[in-house]
């Protein structure tokens, strides 16, 4: 167990969740078929065409390959063991999956400039790179000492996403600029939330002092 771990309460747990939900469902559909990408993918029509609006988030859980979702849960776990002990467990939930809606919300407006009403797409790649971007914010706001986010770190996660997002076949590119403009901008607002409360916590006690 790393070191930095004082408690239990420290692990990064909901990047374990998820990572270990996704691993499940992935096996399911292995051995399932097609039936949870028939009723959890996500696709102009579906969405906007049949209101099935669950797909937002049901699409962000599947993967289509073996490559896929190891590409993804690999980012997944590194960005959990850097982030979560910094935003809260609840915080980095909230984070993945609105950054992951901000990527669908990208793929989706592309598709429909494009035409491409029928065109299905799954994968947790707009939540992931998502938390790229708000890894980021976080490392430009450097409002408090993270030990656990480091330049090194940083630049071997951004490498890595974009090496698998190049590997990958039939990316959704949009979806992957979505998620990370959402994650970034998701993180400046969380920075400045907490550099404003830091800010009332000082004055507060400095003027009870």
């Amino acid at each position: 167990m790393d070191r930095n771990y004082k408690s239990i309460s420290e692990l990064p747990l909901v990047s374990i969740i998820l990572v270990v939900g996704n691993a499940i469902i992935f096996l399911i559909c292995t051995f399932s078929g097609e039936m949870l990408y028939n009723i959890g993918d996500i696709s102009p029509n579906s969405f906007l065409g049949e209101g099935q609006y669950y797909r937002a988030v049901s699409a962000m859980f599947l993967h289509a390959d073996i490559t896929h979702i190891v590409n993804n849960m690999l980012l997944l776990a590194g960005l959990g063991a850097m982030m979560e002990k910094e935003t809260g467990h609840l915080g980095f939930l909230a984070l993945y999956l609105l950054s992951g809606l901000g990527g669908q919300a990208a793929s989706l407006g592309y598709k429909l400039y494009a035409g491409e009403w029928y065109v299905s797409s799954i994968g947790a790649s707009g939540a992931v790179f998502g938390l790229v971007g708000v890894l980021l914010s976080m490392a430009l706001c450097r409002i408090r000492p993270m030990p656990s986010v480091t330049w090194q770190r940083i630049v071997l996660v951004v490498a890595y996403s974009l090496y698998s997002g190049v590997r990958a076949t039939n990316i959704d590119n949009a979806a992957h600029i979505g998620g990370f403009v959402s994650g970034f901008l998701l993180g400046l607002l969380m920075c400045l939330f907490q550099s404003r409360r830091r800010k009332k916590n000082r004055n507060i006690y400095g003027n009870g002092w």
